[in-house]
């Protein structure tokens, strides 16, 4: 094993966990893994998920969960003085998130990596003042940050073309946990004349991004007809629950296709289900239809910019469009056909998304972004790097 030549501190300060956590602990692992020239450090808030579930080998520091932001900065600013990394990767769910740890990174003349899945305009994605929250991102939030870690390449022009950073945009595609790509490739299920295709919506049951009131609108309008074979799963928990289970306990007719359950493991959903269906208004590149992509179950989504490198055309739907989705739902009852989706899903995975590519993104990526810290993120005056005193 080699010494690694510089540390990366990875700082996420929030106490929820969702998707991006889960890559980031992929991130740090696969660093981990590699025995390369960056060693990772974790640190995160002590009462949060990300710590609980960061596994043991990993080297990790715990933020204080009480005592607000300005204990929270002050041990920032300690762990920094510390470890003295050569960057801090600040990984937010959002865009806007980490402002005041950012700032004074900056200020303590760190280069700074923002990790963002979501890099759309707020406006985009319907956000409450999203106008005004972009213009925030283009006259200051975009500058801050020495450079951004997208997740494809076509969000990383996106956001290039609306928000001009001043730094470079990266790219880091996803992957999935290593248990779901070694897991046996589940089955293709021939059906019966009367047997429905069993379609799964899998993830935080959120009405606006996962597209969830327009896909239950579209259902409870549509003709009984427009339904017959076909049996949605819900199946996830969140604020949308609620609204979810009145609506079909109101609704009996509706509710012989549809059902509401309780959050599970992907493979144990996948497993009972035919096709994966992803209603999402906006995404970054969803965990779930690479590991349905991973197992072998087909994807009907959205047209989205992280999900249409993954699924073909044929089964990409336009946002907001329902009725499209039954259109291409129903054309997918024919094995045969689900088969060779299903075949071409794991090809484009173990190309795009599989532990093997991923190895290769992460190489990459260090390689890319120490090379462009030598020569293009030099701190500007302002914000001039000194040497870090010793605690």
């Amino acid at each position: 094993m080699t010494q690694a030549d510089a540390t990366w501190l990875f700082l996420d300060a929030v106490p929820e966990f969702g998707g991006h956590e889960v890559m980031l602990l992929r991130w740090l692992q696969e660093l981990d893994a590699q025995h390369g020239p960056v060693a990772a450090r974790l640190l995160a808030r002590a009462d949060g998920r990300l710590f609980a579930q960061a596994p043991p080998g990993l080297r990790c520091a715990p933020l204080p969960a009480a005592g607000g932001l300005w204990r929270q900065l002050r041990a920032l600013h300690a762990r920094v003085r510390a470890e003295r990394p050569e960057c801090v990767v600040v990984a937010s769910g959002a865009l806007g998130a980490h402002v005041p740890q950012v700032l004074l990174l900056r200020l303590m003349g760190q280069r700074v990596l923002l990790y963002v899945p979501l890099l759309g305009t707020f406006a985009s994605m319907g956000y409450r003042r999203g106008d005004w929250k972009d213009r925030f991102v283009r006259w200051f939030y975009g500058r801050v940050p020495r450079g951004w870690v997208a997740i494809t390449a076509a969000q990383a022009e996106e956001f290039r073309r609306w928000a001009r950073p001043s730094g470079r945009v990266f790219v880091l595609p996803n992957t999935v946990a290593p248990a779901i790509e070694q897991a046996p490739r589940l089955p293709v299920r021939a059906l019966a004349p009367a047997e429905p295709l069993r379609v799964l919506v899998l993830g935080r049951l959120d009405a606006h991004q996962k597209g969830l009131d327009l896909l239950l609108a579209q259902l409870a309008q549509a003709d009984p007809a427009r339904l017959a074979g076909l049996r949605f799963s819900l199946v996830g928990d969140g604020p949308y629950r609620a609204p979810i289970e009145a609506l079909l306990a109101a609704r009996p007719a509706l509710a012989r296709h549809v059902e509401c359950r309780p959050w599970m493991a992907a493979h144990e959903a996948l497993a009972g289900s035919d096709v994966l269906l992803l209603a999402s208004r906006f995404e970054g590149v969803p965990l779930v239809m690479l590991e349905a992509m991973a197992l072998g179950v087909p994807v009907v989504c959205s047209d989205l910019p992280g999900t249409r490198p993954y699924v073909p055309a044929r089964c990409r739907f336009a946002v907001g469009d329902i009725a499209g989705a039954l259109d291409i739902l129903h054309g997918l009852r024919p094995a045969a056909l689900r088969q060779a989706l299903a075949d071409a899903g794991r090809t484009d995975f173990e190309a795009q998304a599989s532990g093997r590519a991923f190895h290769h993104h992460v190489q990459q990526l260090t390689h890319a972004v120490r090379a462009h810290f030598a020569v293009g993120m030099r701190p500007g005056p302002a914000l001039h790097a000194k040497k870090l005193p010793e605690n």
